[in-house]
């Protein structure tokens, strides 16, 4: 996977979702600032999203990605990001993720709603660190996603 920003609000499971999409055994902690991995995935602070005043950091961090992938935790009761920042580069594909499908307060239903509401076009991938088959299924959604390679 290469050209892919992974954003949400804080504790919506990027950093752990990331680690098993990377096959990476790194001790998840809190995000400070974005960590750029390999291939140019890249893992944002929750609070590039959440605090207005870091809108402008995400918006430069995301600039020369090619996919955003957005979660969604499937037990928030509200869509964490300002309306449009998402879709500020209209070449980007954006990618709606359920996290946290596992959760016992989870409701698939509803964030499924909030990412439509916000813009954000489906499929919506469900995923729980949880369960290797939906990280498996994300994995292969995000390759077919990818920028074809020239030889």
């Amino acid at each position: 996977m290469r050209h892919i920003a992974f954003v949400g609000e804080v504790d919506a499971g990027k950093s752990a979702l990331i680690n098993m999409l990377i096959d990476q055994q790194a001790e998840t902690g809190k995000t400070q600032a974005p960590i750029f991995y390999p291939g140019q995935v890249i893992d944002t602070p929750g609070e590039f999203i959440e605090n207005r005043s870091w809108n402008g950091a995400l918006l430069s961090t995301i600039a020369a990605v090619k996919t955003i992938v957005v979660l969604q935790p499937a037990n928030a009761k509200r869509f964490s990001a300002p309306s449009g920042l998402l879709h500020v580069y209209p070449n980007k594909q954006v990618v709606g993720v359920i996290s946290k499908v596992d959760e016992t307060d989870s409701d698939t239903s509803r964030a499924a709603s909030l990412l439509q509401q916000n813009g954000i076009k489906g499929p919506y991938l469900e995923t729980s660190i949880h369960d290797p088959d939906s990280i498996a299924r994300l994995f292969e959604y995000l390759i077919t996603l990818q920028p074809e390679v020239r030889v």
